[in-house]
């Protein structure tokens, strides 16, 4: 049935700054909209009791409806199930004029992914606490058979009272669910486990890993398989599946090394190995001081990684009950990182072959330059040099022949230098696109949501931007017969989750929509009238896609490499200069994930640069 003006409105957003009746709740404000989904601020009359009232969006594709649908009913069923003070209560679920809403409590505070961006450091105490309150969350699921499988800092809310709430069991599995669960690898990458991974069958320890995971990135404040330089999720998959973690204790000596022992257990690649439950974990958290006082002096023990010999022609045995599809996958993913290397260091090794070259016969051509001027000089000095009658050589053209050879070496040494600016130039810039390149095919699978702020003509800096439509190019020019990267372009798209609004004034309506369809973004135009029938007002409704732009152009006159970036994070246009060893490959990493918004490296890098 066709939903009802009030709730058509509020799946569309329409809420404004009146209150509406959805039900019998009484919808305050919207605080946030996904793709599938959105949550809005709300009043239950009956109890008079503020709520959060989550939505599906009534207009989703029918072929996922479906899915999304019974995603959304499995969240409900999972969560409502568990009545605990760290995972966030479902009080009601139904449907409403063809809707489906569920009204959960109203959650004040931030996510632990905000507050782990916000904070440089939180006391070891705080993250014991934390991590502890989600793990008792957790260990009632355990008792249902539930299994959350996205278990992340994004899903974690904390109050001011630093009060640990587990949120979004969308992706939840029901150990009696009859929907087929296996080699399905729900979650996030960084923080899967390795049955995820490996596409097996998850139970509520592969949580307690995932948990793991979280406590390893509150410490040290990266997760502990993701290595700087990492283009591709599959790197990070494998290490999951095959690596042992570094111990935390090595990389900031500060933290007790209770923790590593804590980390052990619950980063255990066998699930048999790990904490069987949840609540066992979250009480060594709470005793950590004292587990650090009974802990032995010497080298902690982890899990270590062995490399064994295969027989050609016979594969390696597995341990009992192993699923053959997961060493197939781990295999998998280890040639494809082995394949990936190889291919990086022939073209690093091409790149320093063909850089030789030319420094090399730039060299040549200098030094032969520089021989045929001196045999000129020489020849000339013969003719003019000498006197009629043996009569003394001139003081001045001896002086002068000195003069001549010290220019000559003098642009000879100049021209060598100007080789190696050139090959240095040229060098980057290839490298440049390499990255970008690798960077763009990633972007393209993927569809990331940023993890930052975008900046958004007409609307500003926006959260959850997707970005897609990724491009790279480079153009060559020729310098003294050799042929040398120009430029390198890099572009790429941002857009909505879902349309949004835009109201503008008559007046500037027609202005905006020939903006708009200069660049491309899809839209509506909707013109509002007066009871004179008078255009007053327009309003557009557009989800992008915004074009975005970063230019690298290689100055071979004045050496350097010059950066312009166009609606890159914020709209507008920036340029800087930077020397050619300045544009090595941490920078290059630190704007890919500049790009992304999961840090701010590269823009404070910038800054230092103005």
């Amino acid at each position: 049935m066709p939903a009802a003006p009030n709730s058509a409105k509020l799946a569309a957003g329409e809420t404004g700054l009146e209150k509406k009746q959805f039900g019998r709740y009484l919808i305050v404000a919207e605080l946030g909209r996904g793709a599938m989904g959105a949550v809005h601020r709300a009043i239950d009359p009956l109890i008079q009791r503020d709520v959060a009232i989550k939505t599906l969006l009534p207009n989703l594709p029918p072929e996922i409806m479906d899915e999304v649908r019974e995603r959304f009913l499995r969240e409900a069923r999972s969560a409502g199930r568990l009545n605990h003070p760290n995972i966030v209560t479902i009080y009601d679920v139904g449907e409403q004029d063809g809707i489906a809403y569920m009204a959960m409590e109203l959650l004040e505070g931030k996510s632990l992914q905000q507050i782990l961006r916000e904070t440089p450091r939180l006391p070891v105490a705080t993250i014991a606490d934390l991590v502890a309150q989600v793990a008792d969350g957790l260990d009632l699921a355990q008792r249902f058979q539930i299994t959350h499988r996205d278990i992340k800092p994004a899903n974690i809310m904390v109050s001011a009272d630093w009060r640990a709430k587990l949120t979004d069991f969308g992706v939840a599995h029901v150990a009696s669910s009859s929907m087929t669960q296996t080699g399905s690898a729900l979650g996030s990458p960084k923080y899967m486990s390795p049955e995820q991974v490996t596409g097996q069958t998850v139970d509520p320890r592969s949580d307690i890993f995932s948990l793991g995971v979280v406590l390893y990135e509150m410490l040290v404040r990266r997760t502990p398989f993701e290595r700087t330089g990492d283009n591709t999720v599959f790197a990070v998959m494998h290490r999951i599946a095959a690596e042992a973690h570094l111990p935390v204790a090595r990389i900031d000596p500060q933290i007790p090394t209770a923790f590593d022992l804590i980390l052990d257990r619950a980063l255990a690649k066998s699930p048999d190995k790990r904490y069987q439950r949840a609540g066992d974990m979250a009480n060594d958290l709470r005793n950590y001081k004292a587990l650090a006082g009974a802990a032995p002096s010497a080298e902690p023990q982890y899990e270590k990684t062995m490399l064994v010999e295969r027989t050609p022609g016979r594969p390696p045995a597995g341990p009992a009950g192993t699923d053959p599809a997961t060493s197939t996958l781990i295999e998998d993913l280890d040639a494809f990182a082995r394949s990936f290397e190889q291919r990086q260091q022939e073209a690093l090794r091409a790149e320093a072959e063909e850089r030789q070259r030319k420094e090399d016969a730039i060299r040549r051509w200098a030094e032969a330059e520089q021989k045929r001027r001196q045999e000129f000089e020489r020849g000339r000095d013969a003719k003019a040099g000498a006197t009629q009658g043996g009569q003394r050589r001139s003081a001045a053209l001896d002086l002068l022949k000195q003069k001549a050879a010290s220019r000559t070496t003098i642009a000879g040494a100049d021209q060598v230098k100007k080789a190696e600016s050139v090959a240095r130039i040229d060098e980057r810039l290839r490298a440049a696109f390499r990255y970008l390149s690798e960077f763009t095919n990633v972007l393209n699978e993927a569809h990331p949501v940023s993890d930052g702020l975008q900046g958004v003509m007409f609307f500003g800096d926006r959260a959850g931007m997707i970005l897609g439509d990724g491009f790279t190019d480079m153009r060559t020019r020729d310098l003294n017969g050799k042929s040398c990267a120009d430029y390198v372009t890099f572009r790429y798209k941002v857009r909505f989750p879902q349309p949004v609004k835009l109201e503008v004034t008559a007046a500037e309506a027609p202005r905006i929509q020939e903006r708009l369809k200069a660049m491309g973004v899809k839209h509506e135009h909707f013109a509002k009238k007066n009871e004179l029938g008078q255009v007053t007002h327009a309003t557009f409704m557009l989800a992008g896609p915004f074009p975005c732009q970063a230019l690298l152009r290689g100055d071979y006159d004045e050496p350097g490499i010059v950066i312009e970036l166009t609606n890159v994070r914020h709209h507008g246009t920036a340029r800087t200069r930077l020397a050619a060893e300045e544009l090595n490959d941490d920078v290059l990493d630190e704007f890919g994930t500049w790009v992304l918004g999961a840090d701010e490296a590269f823009e404070r890098f910038l800054k230092t640069r103005a």
